[in-house]
């Protein structure tokens, strides 16, 4: 598959597909199974997208990674804790059991279709894809009604209630063992890939087990009616369970199938098929990542740069020998701040003196790319990087393979780290290997400090420092893959860490010698109110719809 689209397709155009009588699709007389594939690959396009997605704003803007550069009342329902039953721009519930409903509707007819040697995957396939929406809404609404193989009718619902959380980790969980043998194997074959394989699979497996270990989930219930916490997670904590999530996690490390050894770290996120991408929502190639975040000075280029990374972020990154940069021996220099750091930080975001489009940018005051003017621009002094193509010496943007990673093998690694830490007393040998490996693919340095490597104690590290090693390693590693807003919340501590100024860098030029002075200043305000927003309240139409349905604590 080249992209996730009906493109091609004139037989199923004139509707949506699920209008269509299933005689027209899942036709017994189609000998190659066209249109039905057809069918499957609209279920594929569900999947999700993490690009500006969010009323035009990265989902990262909602934490303190980033702040949106214009005034975007969609993602700010996020940031000033506005969100509500009625109005949530990430609302994914009819998205997903829309896509639980167009499997069903496959799995129900697809055995008509003259195609033997593919059904079997096309049927498994099917089942990981609603066991992924299912995992989708769990991660927003806790514990969501498992409506089995029946296809709903969208005009006539029915009075189902909630299934308990664990239930649902259960279910998707049990889908993901049963059909890991049934999907393709590893590596996929060209055409092939883009779709369901054993490797996607296990990241299901993995990652689900994961959430379902972490605190708000393992007997960290934010209160309510008891109806309410058997839906918000488990009623009591079970070290078990990170047990379950790092052996999930390893199972798919044992395949040897994926690797970020040899993987440039830019490339991941530009080349469209690599060794460390599990699974990514494939696109048409196309500019318009750049043109929506790129920086907003280059005439030529009429970008937007709608997404203005935090200083807080930006510290998130170590020096180039692996230290902290508030540590002596980092190398950091306060009038030099971006030299001799982490080589990911400038994956990641473009900031003042970066050549781009071949030209130094400018973000200090009333530079090109932070004019001042009025119009939309940095806020922070920065503009995102990460999954734009390599543009430092062209002159204007053209069309690159932007392929959102819904899995990538560098997560897994942080899976297991996560949880193997969270497991022991203190971190075992495989738990640093995961760091250090991450950092040497980075390009952090090993460095000849006795006890140090990559920058991190070689041993002796307690439980808790190896848990901020990991959460940092993860922030850093993950920007803006839309994993920081949900970390957060899985791990408890969006309350605290969402709570806050949110920082960015004031860049005065002197404009007779043009040397630089660089300020850290407060740029505006991240609020998480309410315990309430570790969930999503479900949609007020579902719940008139549907009393059966017991909405959230504190909706």
């Amino acid at each position: 598959m080249t992209a996730l689209s009906l493109a091609g397709c004139t037989k199923i155009e004139d509707g949506p597909l699920e209008r269509i009588t299933e005689n027209y699709v899942f036709d017994p007389t189609d000998k190659n199974g066209f249109y039905a594939e057809q069918f499957l690959n609209n279920i594929y396009s569900i999947l999700p997208n993490g690009y500006n997605r969010v009323g035009g704003d990265l989902l990262d803007a909602a934490t303190d990674d980033a702040m949106p550069s214009r005034n975007a009342v969609s993602i700010e329902r996020f940031t000033t804790s506005s969100l509500s039953a009625l109005s949530n721009p990430d609302d994914a519930w009819s998205k997903n059991y829309e896509g639980i409903r167009k499997a069903n509707i496959f799995l129900k007819n697809i055995d008509i279709v003259p195609v033997p040697a593919k059904i079997p995957f096309w049927k498994a396939e099917t089942r990981f894809l609603r066991a992924m929406f299912y995992f989708e809404l769990v991660k927003r609404y806790g514990g969501v009604p498992l409506v089995g193989d029946e296809v709903l009718d969208a005009e006539k619902p029915k009075n189902f209630t909630r299934n308990s959380f664990e239930e649902c980790i259960n279910y998707i969980v049990a889908e993901c063992d049963a059909i890991k043998g049934a999907v393709r194997p590893d590596p996929l074959a060209a055409g092939d890939y883009g779709r369901i394989s054993n490797g996607v699979v296990l990241a299901l497996k993995a990652r689900t087990l994961l959430y379902a270990a972490s605190p708000l989930y393992n007997g960290g219930n934010i209160g309510g009616t008891a109806d309410q916490k058997k839906y918000q997670g488990y009623a009591n904590f079970d070290a078990e369970r990170w047990n379950l999530a790092a052996q999930a996690a390893n199972d798919l490390m044992l395949t040897g199938k994926f690797k970020i050894d040899g993987v440039t770290f830019n490339n991941v996120f530009i080349v469209r098929k690599n060794d460390e991408v599990i699974l990514g929502y494939l696109r048409n190639n196309s500019s318009d990542l750049e043109t929506n975040n790129g920086p907003v000075g280059y005439a030529l280029a009429s970008a937007q740069g709608r997404t203005s990374p935090t200083q807080d972020l930006v510290e998130a990154f170590p020096g180039l020998n692996g230290r902290d940069i508030t540590d002596p021996v980092s190398g950091f220099v306060a009038t030099n701040p971006y030299a001799n750091r982490d080589p990911r930080l400038a994956s990641t975001v473009l900031y003042n003196g970066v050549n781009w489009l071949s030209r130094p940018l400018q973000t200090y005051e009333g530079g090109l790319d932070k004019p001042n003017n009025n119009s939309t621009q940095t806020k922070t002094g920065y503009y995102l990087r990460k999954h734009l193509g390599n543009f430092a010496t062209a002159t204007l943007y053209s069309a690159q393979p932007h392929n959102f990673p819904i899995f990538r093998y560098a997560e897994v690694l942080l899976n297991y780290a996560e949880a193997r830490n969270e497991y022991l007393t203190a971190p075992d040998a495989s738990v640093y290997k995961v760091l250090q490996d991450i950092r040497k693919r980075a390009g952090i340095t090993a460095g000849t400090t006795p006890g140090y490597s990559y920058g991190l104690k070689s041993s002796g590290m307690t439980k808790d420092e190896m848990r901020i090693a990991i959460r940092n390693e993860r922030r850093i590693e993950m920007a803006f893959e839309e994993q920081r807003f949900w970390d957060l919340r899985r791990w408890k501590t969006a309350e605290t860490v969402l709570n806050k100024d949110l920082n960015g860098m004031i860049i005065t030029r002197n404009a007779t010698t043009g040397a630089l002075t660089y300020q850290k200043a407060v740029v505006g305000k991240i609020s998480f109110a309410n315990p309430r927003m570790y969930f999503y309240p479900i949609p007020y139409a579902e719940i008139t719809k549907n009393t059966n349905l017991v909405q959230n604590t504190g909706w």
